[in-house]
């Protein structure tokens, strides 16, 4: 009895490792990615808040007009989405990312009135 459980476990096993190794894992490209960091100020170095950032990925700048953003894209943009509440009504801006792969800080982006 224990031999013919032990039997029919180890054919299950070998099938199962027939399936795989026939169908293998899904294939996956290599799926280039960037991230950045910084703070958005207007041309005093004020911080902005509320200045949407997009890096594929979509966020927001904080009350200090930090913002961290991640994405496939390799441009950074920057919109003022709510006009004048946020102290002004901004330019937008677009930033292109050098490092695939790594986090990159851009520091202080200004942002100009219109």
């Amino acid at each position: 009895m224990t031999l013919r459980l032990l039997t029919r476990l180890f054919a299950l096993f070998g099938m199962t490792l027939t399936c795989v190794a026939c169908y293998g894992v899904e294939y996956q490209e290599y799926d280039p990615s960037f991230a950045a960091s910084g703070r958005v100020v207007d041309e005093e170095g004020n911080p902005i808040q509320g200045i949407r950032v997009k890096l594929g990925h979509e966020t927001y700048t904080d009350a200090m007009g930090g913002f961290y953003a991640f994405g496939r894209s390799q441009h950074l943009e920057f919109e003022d989405v709510d006009g004048a509440e946020n102290g002004g009504d901004f330019e937008s801006r677009t930033i292109t990312l050098e490092k695939m792969g790594s986090m990159e800080d851009v520091g202080d982006v200004t942002l100009t009135r219109k």
